[in-house]
């Protein structure tokens, strides 16, 4: 066996570690390799990963938890490091953690997509012009649900309800009125239901 040839156990860790970057946008920690393969203690997982470095196949910064990189291996997700909560109201003891918030377990579902929001109609529900609305796309929504709606092709995102004989998009701004559509003289559909708001401050 060569220098640069892996054992079966290494293979299946190292393969582990691709597909744990590639599906969920950062590697996994000594723990997850633990649990994984069954392996009762973390010094068990260390000698894989020394050779696994050893042999070329990965890099480690021993100072974090999540330290494995793997050259030409992308990352299939977008995460941000999780270091704890803050209070936004009584202060609270900071306890530091080490994790990650990775964005598509917030929103799971395959169908949701993003959308620039152009104008202030919603600004009293929270969402103003540059933010980045989620949607859940979606052909049916229940009465006061934030939806984005085509009205004879032209799309919106307001509030909405149905009523007995026309359709009410109602904006979340005191200083505009609400759009009726009357669906027996105009095209209405519901393109999709609000699930989030991104804003860069």
């Amino acid at each position: 066996m060569s220098d640069t040839t892996l054992t079966t156990k290494q293979q299946r860790i190292y393969d582990f570690i691709c597909d744990h970057i590639q599906s969920s946008g950062y590697p996994p920690t000594i723990r997850d390799i633990c649990k994984r393969f069954n392996i009762v203690s973390p010094n068990g997982v260390m000698c894989h990963l020394k050779a696994l470095e050893k042999k070329g196949k990965i890099n480690r910064n021993p100072n974090l938890s999540r330290g494995i990189t793997i050259q030409g291996v992308n990352a299939g997700g977008y995460s941000l490091p999780l270091l704890g909560v803050v209070a936004a109201g009584k202060a609270i003891e900071a306890v530091e953690q080490d994790d990650r918030l990775e964005i598509r377990d917030l929103f799971p579902n395959e169908n949701v997509y993003a959308l620039k929001v152009r104008g202030n109609s919603m600004i009293e529900g929270h969402i103003a012009e540059g933010d980045y609305v989620l949607i859940k796309k979606q052909e049916t929504a229940d009465n006061g649900a934030k939806v984005v709606a085509m009205v004879d092709k032209a799309m919106t995102l307001k509030k909405y309800y149905r009523r007995r004989d026309h359709v009410e998009l109602q904006p979340m701004n005191s200083t505009m009125t609400t759009i009726k559509v009357d669906p027996a003289k105009q095209d209405v559909q519901i393109l999709g239901v609000l699930v989030g708001v991104v804003r860069k401050c």
